[in-house]
Parts: C-alpha cells; sequence; structure tokens
C-alpha cells in the first residue's frame, strides 16, 4: 500500500529528529562552547566557530595555539602576535616562527622585529603564565621552585666592548651605544627578567629592562616589580612609573 504525502513527510521528520540526531547536535554544540571558554582564558579570541568551505576563517590560527598544551618544566607554548619573531631551539638554527607551537626550554626568541605571545604551565594543572614580549632577544627557563618562575634572560644584541669608546660600524643602528640589550613584556603570572646587573622579577605587570654600559635598568608601566641588585645584593620594589638603574661596578 502506497503512503499518503502527509506520511511521507512524517517518517522523514521522525529519522531526522531521532535521539541520535539530537544527541548528535548536542555534542556539536557543547563542544564549540567548551572551545570559546579555552580561548577565553588563553587570553586570545577565537574569531568565529563557525566552519566555511571556503577555508578557515580569521582566528583558525588561535584556535589551533589554544589546543596546545605546555608541560611544566619542559617546553613552553610560543606564538607570533605580529611582525617577524625568530626561534632558535637547542641545538638548532633560528627560524621564523609563523604559527604556535611548543619549544624547548632554552630556546632563544628574537622579537626586536615582532612581538610573541609566550604560554607556560605551572606545577598546578590548569594553570599558568602568560606574557607578550617584544623588542629584544631573550632565553626562556623555568624553575622547578619558585611556583613554577618562568625567566627570561636578556641575551644583548651588542658587546659591552662598545661601551669603552664612540660607536662603532658592527653595531646596530637600533641601539644607542649605551644601551645593550632590551625586553619589554606585558603579561600575568611570575615572570623574572635577567639582565646584566639585576633580575626582575614580576607578576602581572607591564615593565621593560634595558642592558647599559652604565647598568641595568628597570622601568615599571603598570603594576608591581621587584628588582634584585646583583651588586648591592638589594631588592628594590618599583610601582607604576618607577625606574631603576642597577649600577655596573
Amino acid at each position: 500500500m502506497r503512503r499518503s504525502g502527509f506520511t511521507t513527510r512524517l517518517a522523514r521528520c521522525t529519522r531526522e529528529r531521532s535521539p541520535a540526531a539530537r544527541w548528535s547536535a548536542s555534542r556539536r554544540s557543547a563542544t564549540l562552547a567548551v572551545l570559546g571558554l579555552v580561548c577565553a582564558s588563553a587570553l586570545a579570541g577565537c574569531g568565529s566557530t563557525a566552519t566555511s568551505s571556503r577555508g578557515p576563517s580569521p582566528g583558525a590560527a588561535k584556535q589551533h595555539s589554544a589546543k596546545l598544551s605546555p608541560t611544566f618544566t619542559v617546553n613552553v607554548e610560543l606564538a607570533p602576535v605580529s611582525g617577524k619573531v625568530l626561534v632558535e631551539q637547542p641545538g638548532m638554527r633560528f627560524v621564523a616562527l609563523t604559527a604556535a607551537e611548543l619549544v624547548a626550554l632554552g630556546t632563544v626568541i628574537d622579537t626586536r622585529a615582532g612581538v610573541v605571545r609566550l604560554t607556560a604551565a605551572y606545577p598546578t594543572p590548569g594553570h599558568g603564565a602568560v606574557g607578550e614580549f617584544q623588542d629584544g632577544i631573550f632565553q626562556v627557563e623555568q624553575e622547578r621552585t619558585n611556583a613554577g618562575l618562568v625567566d627570561l634572560r636578556i641575551q644583548n644584541a651588542s658587546s659591552a666592548a662598545t661601551c669603552g669608546g664612540p660607536p662603532r660600524a658592527n653595531v646596530p643602528a637600533r641601539l644607542s651605544a649605551r644601551q645593550l640589550g632590551l625586553l619589554l613584556g606585558s603579561g600575568t603570572g611570575r615572570f623574572r627578567t635577567d639582565g646584566q646587573f639585576s633580575a626582575t622579577t614580576v607578576r602581572g605587570t607591564k615593565w621593560g629592562v634595558r642592558d647599559r654600559c652604565d647598568g641595568t635598568l628597570t622601568i615599571v608601566r603598570q603594576g608591581v616589580v621587584a628588582v634584585t641588585d646583583f651588586v648591592t645584593h638589594k631588592t628594590i620594589v618599583l610601582h607604576t612609573g618607577q625606574r631603576f638603574l642597577a649600577r655596573a661596578p
């Protein structure tokens, strides 16, 4: 017996709204919601969560970044924010950072022509430090103690030998005769920037550290930092707008 048009449409509707189909749709919605929460916690927008046959959305790279999971005292996540960022992992050469990736501790990052976002894990699962860095070259390390402090060691782009006389031809034009190295940072979490004559420990702030011929200068743009002077062995607390020069001996 042939089904009527109404019976056929009713059967089709029943198949399309079966419990399995409804559960699958619910799971897709929940997955998209979780991705949104992960991106928010990583301080990076996901862009549109909708997919398109015409290719990935502008936020696709940041969605990929959110899926990476750095391991405490093993590696960190690096993601390019703007400009050109170079990375040199231990035993390798400098290469351009074109997308988010996990790199081993001991990696050297060159941000003189760009901005990089760095994410590190803490001993407690689900917790970590996130910061953006620029205008310098630094090596990243992490301590097993001290609540997983992330160490950023400035690599001076100019030799201290240039301090003894007038500027030389081999000194980069962007550096003055008195400035040897620089690193600007902004982030949340426990970071320490090591210069030649001092170390600056921060916890969610905006700061800059400059290695100079006459010492290491720390400038606080926002928040509070503690500067340890390697020469006097004293610790100085700085607030927004303050600066301190740890003088060379």
